[in-house]
């Protein structure tokens, strides 16, 4: 039995949406029976099903996510906790730095970039809220694999990585070594690895019993980043924010980042 048949009855339609994504927003009927290996007839019920509520739209015999999808995901952000306590102070750095400022949460072995503030100046980098990213690439993303649990891990170096730019960390000695670094200072950058001639900051959002529940970002065009005098105070405000965020979430732990240990390595590795 193929592992897509011993999906329960009910939760096919759902099981069905997860093979939309950014990259393939579009399906069609047959293209969805053989990447699921089920029958047309199957899917086609599923289909009908999220059509009828809205979570897909039909457009000359192919599929694409509906609007009602837009209305659960702005209900998500609005209701979760962390993200309103953090809002004000992310659209206070963003306005600081002049750079777009990201909430990204884990979800498998998946970050999930929850909220977008862009920046406001003429160079941008788009990233839409709701966004998925491999775990093993961009500042953010790699950040939220580096403090989770061990089996997460270990999924994520076993597993196959995509290049989605040269720049794209699919070797496992390497991807280990910024693991390290980001578990040693609390930091994690990138350059463009998701996105040619971008670049990303992360530090972690800690909740009251010091879990990381979020990563905090700036990101934007590469060359600023390159810059070591506009590196660094990027780096120490957003460290600045994510430490306020975090208190406010009750953390009252020791704040162990190590903000001039990770310029160093970042002058040592990117330069």
């Amino acid at each position: 039995m193929k592992p897509s048949e011993a999906i329960p009855t009910l939760e096919r339609p759902l099981y069905l949406l997860r093979f939309f994504s950014e990259e393939r927003p579009y399906w069609g009927l047959s293209e969805l029976a053989r990447a699921s290996g089920w029958s047309k007839a199957t899917c086609l019920r599923s289909l009908r099903a999220l059509e009828n509520h809205g979570l897909l739209v039909r457009e000359n015999e192919r599929y694409r996510l509906g609007t009602r999808l837009l209305y659960l995901g702005a209900l998500v952000k609005a209701v979760y906790p962390a993200r309103q306590t953090a809002l004000p102070l992310m659209q206070a750095l963003r306005d600081a730095t002049g750079q777009s400022v990201q909430w990204v949460v884990r979800d498998g072995l998946e970050g999930v970039y929850l909220e977008v503030l862009e920046a406001r100046s003429r160079v941008r980098l788009y990233i839409a809220p709701g966004r998925r990213a491999p775990l093993y690439a961009g500042a953010s993303t790699r950040l939220l694999l580096a403090f989770a649990p061990k089996e997460v891990q270990e999924a994520v170096l076993s597993g196959g990585r995509r290049a989605y730019t040269p720049a794209t960390p699919t070797l496992r000695a390497h991807l280990q070594k910024l693991l390290v670094q980001t578990q040693r200072t609390g930091f994690a950058a990138s350059f463009g690895e998701l996105e040619p001639h971008s670049a990303e900051l992360a530090a972690p959002v800690r909740e009251a019993q010091g879990g990381v529940v979020a990563a905090l970002s700036l990101a934007g065009a590469e060359a600023p980043y390159r810059e070591g005098g506009r590196l660094e105070d990027f780096l120490y405000q957003l460290d600045q924010t994510a430490q306020e965020i975090s208190r406010r979430l009750g953390y009252i732990g020791p704040w162990a980042t190590q903000p001039r240990r990770f310029l160093e390595f970042i002058q040592g590795v990117y330069s």
